[in-house]
């Protein structure tokens, strides 16, 4: 029999006794009232008819009876849910951040990549997101961008944001700096490393990012020890992806766990089924062990059964087709859907070195595990959007939707409120143990930031695919950040920007 996860138990113990504790009936005028809908919190296990009045960017009040207020929207027959938060988001960009609105999301953080100066995710021309963001967003320390700093000085990018936005304006002077993902980090340097990460957690970072796979071979057992001592130290969270070796080792995984119990720092594993593959039960197996032994241990997986990134990105440098079990066929070429020839690869790589691929290594039954399993987050990995001409992969643009329409309704292989604690309570719940900011954010009660998802569990579904990926989500009537509506009755309200840097 599986053992049940430390978080599991928490929501199952939260269901049992603590619908009282949110529910109030409260006099009073509010800003927003969402009326008669069906609240459901997973921190608390409130599964109820009630009544949601807002007061200026905070939950006022959760009532059985009736609330008045200045606009009073009847959400009858729809579920009230805590915004949606996507602890691991590539899609910084303006479109990108509407379509994960318009799938749910309040939050999104950029947690794997990172950033460094934190304080300059986002700011970057012509995405700055700082100063127009529909969501919110923060970002975690890059451990690559520190990387970028140490090799190349003043010349060093800030995070992959900083590289598309480049990128959107016109052509590039080389891309990724030169030495970050491709040059050993010299012994003598490791304290400066260890300073600059240090400096992000004090700058607001939300844990420290380690982008381990795209850098395996270059990366020293010390340099990656002394992330894990300053996130042990801080008691900040390591949002890293793992080595990859042969299709389903577990040796990266293992690699992160036995850091983690020498150093203490907690440990949050990014895709799991990506990495995981055939073997992802084996992997769940191991996490949860670790969590059993006293570790702070987390994961995530995204619903969909291939990955993309970049043609020239690390792990297609070494023997890609035996590490996923794939050739050149089964990967294409996310601008147009063409599959690879041997000869069609070569020259894209040489001409294309920034061109995203889609490669399908993954099988449903095994990505069914992961989506499934109540412990693992719900984190959509969604790459960059810059126009509607180019295509992407659809992970940013529907992930939640196709957890809650085809796991949860057509498969019903999930129960909602485990779906949902997998994409509001959970992912906030890694990040509030280190960031306060974080605390009032993926749940439903008075006193909580008022980030909200309003949708139809009879109609919500994701719309985008490989082949035709810009298509949003629907289902999703309302979403509400800070208080204000930036989804009204399904559409973009477009003059509402009311996301906000989260920082620690």
């Amino acid at each position: 029999m599986q053992r049940i996860s430390a978080i599991l138990i928490i929501v199952l113990l939260a269901a049992a006794c603590g619908e009282r504790e949110v529910t109030t009936t409260a006099p009073g005028h509010y800003d927003v009232v969402l009326a008669n809908g069906r609240v459901m919190d997973p921190e608390s296990g409130l599964d109820a008819i009630r009544h949601v009045g807002i007061t200026g960017d905070t939950i006022g009040a959760i009532s059985d009876a009736p609330l008045a207020g200045t606009l009073v929207v009847d959400v009858s027959g729809q579920v009230v849910s805590p915004g949606f938060v996507n602890i691991h988001s590539h899609s910084f960009t303006p479109l990108g951040q509407e379509f994960e609105l318009r799938d749910g999301v309040t939050t999104a953080i950029e947690a794997e990549s990172g950033a460094y100066p934190v304080a300059a995710f986002g700011t970057h021309e012509p995405i700055d997101i700082a100063a127009r963001a529909r969501i919110n967003f923060g970002a975690s320390v890059g451990h690559a961008w520190v990387r970028s700093l140490l090799f190349d000085g003043e010349r060093a990018d800030a995070g992959f944001d900083q590289v598309i936005a480049r990128a959107m304006r016109g052509p590039t002077d080389g891309g990724l700096a030169s030495g970050t993902f491709s040059s050993p980090l010299p012994a003598n340097r490791i304290g400066e490393l260890r300073e600059h990460l240090l400096n992000g957690l004090d700058e607001g970072g939300l844990g420290i990012g380690v982008l381990l796979d795209y850098m395996s071979e270059v990366v020293s057992e010390d340099e990656l020890r002394t992330i894990f001592e300053v996130a042990g130290e801080r008691q900040a969270p390591v949002f890293i992806h793992v080595r990859r070796g042969v299709a389903g080792d577990t040796s990266g995984l293992i690699e992160a766990i036995e850091l983690a119990k020498d150093t203490r720092a907690p440990v949050h594993i990014c895709h799991l089924q990506a990495s995981a593959m055939q073997n992802v039960a084996e992997f769940l197996r191991l996490i949860r062990q670790a969590r059993e032994d006293g570790l702070q241990i987390t994961t995530e997986s995204f619903p969909y059964n291939a990955g993309s990134t970049s043609i020239t990105a690390a792990v297609f440098n070494r023997d890609w087709r035996k590490i996923f079990a794939i050739g050149y066929e089964d990967v294409e070429w996310a601008a147009t859907g063409e599959r690879f020839t041997e000869q069609m690869w070569n020259e894209y790589r040489e001409k294309y070195p920034q061109g995203a691929v889609i490669h399908h290594y993954n099988r449903e039954e095994w990505t069914s595990i992961a989506t499934n399993a109540a412990d693992v987050i719900v984190a959509a990995d969604g790459v960059p959007i810059l126009t509607l001409d180019a295509k992407v992969a659809p992970f940013g643009i529907g992930a939640n939707a196709r957890v809650l329409g085809r796991y949860v309704r057509e498969k019903g292989s999930l129960d909602l409120m485990a779906a949902l604690s997998k994409m509001t309570y959970q992912p906030a719940m890694v990040l509030a143990r280190y960031s306060p900011a974080m605390a009032m954010k993926g749940r439903l009660r008075p006193g909580a930031d008022a980030d909200i998802t309003v949708f139809d569990p009879q109609t919500i579904i994701d719309n985008a695919t490989f082949q035709d990926p810009y298509q949003a989500s629907t289902g999703i009537s309302h979403v509400i950040v800070g208080g204000r509506f930036a989804l009204r009755d399904g559409s973009i309200v477009e003059e509402t920007f009311a996301g906000r840097r989260v920082l620690r």
